[in-house]
């Protein structure tokens, strides 16, 4: 499985906003979004603050593929949905959202249900 690097990571991660666009299951990928991510360790989560009713969500689900685009990074990645039942990695997501958008009102609905168990991994494409 392919691996953000250091460069990457520091450079995704310094931006407010990360946009994303999921590919369609005929292979598009008509529409980006920019959306908050945030780090743990070396791998990257993003979350759908609407689930399912999110333009960009449903098909990231069936799909699994997309773009991401965040401080001159643009990769290919796939997105791996995060089991609502994994407390470890969930409750480090919603960490990193509340210290990542400590400034915002909506850190805590975005590190909170129901929008915690819309939870992707991004894995950027070998």
């Amino acid at each position: 499985m392919a691996s953000w690097t250091k460069d990457e990571l520091d450079r995704i991660n310094a931006e407010v906003y990360f946009t994303v666009g999921a590919t369609l299951p005929d292979g598009t990928t008509p529409k980006t979004v920019d959306i908050w991510s945030v780090p743990v360790g070396g791998r990257i989560f993003i979350r759908s603050y609407n689930g399912t009713r999110g333009k960009w969500y449903g098909p990231a689900l069936e799909t699994g593929r997309g773009r991401i685009s965040a401080g001159g990074v643009d990769k290919a990645v796939r997105f791996v949905p995060v089991d609502p039942d994994d407390e470890e990695t969930n409750r480090a997501v919603d960490a990193s959202f509340l210290d990542k958008y400590a400034d915002s009102e909506y850190s805590v609905t975005m590190s909170t249900e129901p929008v915690r168990r819309n939870t992707l991994e991004v894995v950027p494409e070998d």
